[in-house]
């Protein structure tokens, strides 16, 4: 009804795409109207078994080595790099991280989108009950994969955020070994994303020539700074980056607080933001599910971005799953995010749903791909129904 009132004020067909994701929204929640519980039952069988392909597919990648994007957030960096390491990435070289391309998830943050509720509950699991050898060694080996060689932004911004919000509306619930585990991750977890550039470039909104300014040497009084072999002074490397959408003082203050400048990334990220920004403004009742394509290419008509790529990046997804939400449902997205705290805060729930679901939507919200990819819609209305059996039974 949303998506054809939208349809009928504008005076528009509806897109393939976007019957195709009402199609695809009405089947998910069929298949989660009748299978929630027997889903919530066997959530340990679903996460062994989820590891156990994650990890063959890990041993498959490795032994057909080919390599993935060596500078992300977080990884061990490279002690011997290669002559194709060295002719690769030139300066950075000594920048270059462990990393091998793994089938199931083409980019880090895709893992990272799951990674924190396989995580939690894993941890929750072996802090309260006695695990199997083959249990635990699933969890020891997945917890290395995606915190060493697969880490990412999403990862760890996603396990900070969730475990917090758990927690802070939870602590009874957690024994002193729990919370001492959760406690040390968020500590870890942190600590990465302050102290590494690549991950705090990702929270910087401008989008140009990345680099670490706490590593740029001061040259001779009265020349240039430089970096490596480079003659590029700190001002001429921020004269050349594009602010889009935001505060250029607020721009600046966020990139010398992060001491380093932003990347394709966060560029993406915060036009993302800014479209989001637009559309509460101008149509603060939503575009309609699975139209956010069509806001953007609205937006990007009316004032298209400086950096050509960022026209077309990310263009149906929002990069999160909050700015698609927001975009598509406009001030109803409300109830949704409303329901999810209902959710946080019934004591009803078990802490073992809300640690595996919770993650899911937290981590998405910030760092998503649509509602298709990453169970976020199969999550969301599996809580729906689990929240009203609950309910029901305590009514």
């Amino acid at each position: 009804v949303h998506t054809g009132l939208n349809l009928y004020h504008e005076q528009v067909e509806l897109t393939n795409y976007s019957l195709f994701g009402i199609i695809f929204l009405l089947s998910i929640f069929t298949i989660s109207y009748y299978y929630f519980d027997y889903i919530n039952d066997n959530i340990d069988f679903i996460i062994k078994f989820f590891t156990v392909i994650f990890l063959a597919s890990c041993i498959y990648a490795i032994y057909n080595y080919q390599p993935d994007a060596e500078h992300f957030c977080g990884g061990i960096l490279v002690l011997n790099p290669s002559i194709e390491q060295i002719e690769r990435f030139g300066s950075r070289v000594s920048d270059a991280q462990l990393s091998f391309r793994e089938y199931i998830f083409p980019e880090n943050s895709h893992l990272g989108m799951i990674a924190p509720s396989v995580v939690a509950y894993f941890i929750y699991k072996i802090n309260n009950q006695k695990f199997s050898m083959f249990s635990s060694f699933l969890m020891i080996m997945f917890i290395t994969i995606c915190f060493i060689v697969k880490s990412s932004t999403t990862l760890y911004v996603g396990t900070v955020l969730s475990l917090v919000s758990i927690i802070l509306v939870n602590f009874k619930v957690f024994n002193k070994k729990t919370l001492i585990s959760f406690f040390i991750l968020i500590v870890f977890s942190i600590t990465i994303l302050l102290s590494d550039s690549e991950c705090r470039a990702r929270f910087v909104p401008t989008y140009g020539e990345a680099i670490d300014f706490s590593k740029v040497e001061m040259a001779a009084p009265g020349a240039a700074n430089s970096f490596s072999s480079s003659t590029k002074s700190i001002d001429d490397i921020k004269s050349n980056r594009v602010i889009g959408g935001i505060n250029k003082d607020l721009a600046n203050k966020i990139e010398n607080t992060m001491n380093t400048g932003g990347n394709l990334s966060s560029g993406v990220y915060f036009h993302a933001l800014v479209i989001a920004k637009k559309s509460i403004i101008e149509k603060p009742f939503g575009w309609g599910i699975n139209r956010y394509d069509q806001a953007f290419s609205h937006y990007n008509k009316i004032q298209p971005a400086k950096i050509e790529r960022l026209n077309f990046y990310n263009n149906k997804d929002g990069t999160n799953n909050l700015v698609k939400i927001v975009v598509e449902l406009g001030i109803f997205s409300t109830i949704f995010f409303l329901f999810c705290f209902l959710f946080l805060i019934n004591n009803k729930i078990s802490i073992e749903l809300k640690l595996f679901y919770l993650p899911f939507i937290i981590t998405q919200s910030i760092r998503g791909a649509g509602y298709f990819n990453g169970g976020f819609l199969l999550i969301v209305f599996i809580m729906l129904f689990t929240y009203i059996s609950v309910y029901k039974k305590n009514s």
